[in-house]
């Protein structure tokens, strides 16, 4: 596939062209870090879930939902009581966060923002679960990067798995 031809005009910023261009490159550069916010949320939570990790995803202010099963307010206090969750909710995760939906402002300078969640866990009681949902959020961009202002998880599943997670077979055969 060729690079686009832009004509020179466009480039050189008659009509304000360059304008235009450069705020279409600032959009697209927002949604990317955004993207990467989440994919940054799903490897600390699956990571433990990692305090260390957590914490620099959330504003100072932030605000954490969990369904109806508890609200933590504040970075830091959002990243302890995730981390702190493996002894008595989930020990054991793998997020996929997919299909996020990125609603900017004008400005670029916050957004509005949902995604889906397919999770397998394991439950502090060695039971394993199937959780599914979706997050809606609130990203600000900070110095450093984009944050969660507020996040809050809707789920719509969470069911035990009885036959529990298995090692993978030595051969695909032996599925």
């Amino acid at each position: 596939m060729r690079a686009p031809v832009f004509p020179a005009s466009a480039l050189a910023g008659e009509d304000g062209m360059a304008e235009i261009w450069e705020r279409r490159v600032e959009r697209l550069e927002a949604l990317r870090d955004i993207d990467a916010l989440i994919v940054d949320l799903s490897r600390a939570f699956d990571a433990g879930p990692s305090a260390e990790m957590l914490r620099p995803l959330f504003t100072e202010d932030a605000v954490f939902r969990v369904d109806r099963y508890g609200v933590l307010s504040g970075g830091d206090a959002i990243a302890e009581g995730v981390a702190g969750n493996a002894e008595q909710g989930f020990r054991w995760t793998l997020h996929y966060l997919v299909s996020p939906k990125v609603t900017l402002d004008p400005a670029y300078e916050r957004a509005d923002v949902e995604f889906m969640l397919w999770e397998v866990a394991t439950s502090a009681s060695g039971r394993a679960y199937w959780i599914g949902g979706r997050y809606v959020a609130d990203v600000r961009k900070m110095a450093g990067g984009w944050r969660f202002g507020a996040l809050e998880l809707r789920a719509d599943l969470i069911s035990h798995y009885p036959d529990g997670w298995r090692d993978k077979p030595e051969a695909l055969g032996d599925a």
